[in-house]
């Protein structure tokens, strides 16, 4: 059973996550660079971190740091919270000081098992650790105060694999007592089923004028999601729906189940937090950032290497990196920049998983 979880990433998630793991008696580090070093001293400055909404008390988190050497060395648990593009560097700066016995999870996941593993083959990382990463993310937040963040639903069990997938149970053991973790087939199972590539790209896109306009008072979630979005989504969905068919595995949820809960609050009282959580106020926001380049571009090459027809999430995929002046079916995290050329088939990617 784990003892000290130590958590990376000074953000929205990585708040709740301190709050709550502090919460359910677990001795935790909250670790990330002097970006956040405002934040990290509203924290020491308050004696800790209020959590509202679905999950709520006052954590008195036991250590705030910028040390990663430190915090990664002291951790059962390394929790990796931070936005996609910074994997690599929070795979480097923790590389040095994994050891023995020690699991790492990647939330939420978006691929970057593989760049966790990339980074630890290049430093020779030897440790016998267990690599995994989730199909969403561990909470959904934000920060709504200096030392404070509100969760939008419960916390429940998570899907997620390891990379490898053998290591599935060895996770499912030893994270017995701090997250009930149900195993998917494998990483790219995980990834394909993440949903908020097929709720967030469209949605998102769609309000971008409104985003412009609206600024830090936008909410996609109620200023956003209207029957055009909904509709567009509805495509999106049955598109993956081809491609997770095309790949021999099942859709694990319906995403429209919650976007269609959350234009009718009326009848949906559970969903009364969740519906404040605000943003995107730009379009360089991880909605497009994080959605398009990693999920959403998978998606396409997968579905390009089976010859699956997807002109919509293709479309989403190319629009949301010209929003902000990237082509992210190019430098995203499809097949090819994973390490699987062009030679390689489906199945035999999928064999080395």
């Amino acid at each position: 059973m784990f003892h000290k979880i130590s958590i990376f990433g000074g953000g929205s998630t990585g708040h709740a996550a301190a709050a709550y793991f502090t919460l359910k008696g677990f001795e935790v580090t909250l670790c990330d660079t002097p970006q956040f070093a405002s934040r990290f001293q509203a924290i020491a400055d308050n004696g800790g971190i209020l959590l509202r909404g679905k999950e709520r008390g006052f954590a008195p988190v036991h250590c705030v740091t910028h040390d990663f050497a430190a915090a990664a060395e002291s951790a059962d648990l390394l929790i990796i919270s931070v936005v996609a593009y910074r994997h690599e560097e929070v795979a480097r700066a923790i590389a040095p000081h994994i050891h023995d016995g020690q699991h790492i999870l990647i939330s939420p996941g978006n691929l970057g098992s593989f760049i966790f593993r990339k980074v630890f083959r290049e430093m020779n990382v030897t440790a016998d650790v267990t690599l995994s990463e989730l199909e969403g993310n561990l909470f959904p937040a934000r920060l709504t105060g200096a030392a404070e963040a509100t969760v939008g639903m419960p916390f429940r069990a998570k899907s997620f694999s390891a990379l490898p997938a053998s290591d599935n149970q060895r996770v499912i053991d030893a994270y017995a007592g701090c997250i009930e973790m149900v195993p998917c087939v494998n990483v790219f199972d995980c990834v394909i089923n993440s949903n908020n590539f097929v709720t967030h790209l469209g949605a998102t896109i769609l309000s971008a004028c409104q985003i412009d306009q609206k600024g830090q008072s936008f909410n996609l979630f109620t200023d956003g999601l209207t029957p055009a979005s909904i509709h567009l989504a509805e495509l999106a969905s049955e598109e993956r729906r081809r491609i997770i068919s095309a790949m021999g595995y099942e859709e694990h949820s319906d995403p429209m189940i919650h976007m269609n809960r959350l234009l009718d609050p009326e009848h949906n009282p559970q969903l009364d937090v969740f519906l404040t959580l605000d943003g995107p106020y730009d379009t360089a926001h991880r909605y497009l950032t994080e959605d398009g380049p990693c999920a959403g571009a998978f998606a396409v090459s997968v579905a390009r290497r089976l010859g699956v027809s997807v002109p919509l999430l293709e479309s989403l995929v190319v629009i949301a990196g010209q929003l902000n002046g990237q082509d992210y079916l190019s430098t995203g995290r499809t097949l090819e920049s994973l390490g699987y050329g062009e030679s390689m088939s489906l199945p035999e990617i999928i064999a080395t998983l």
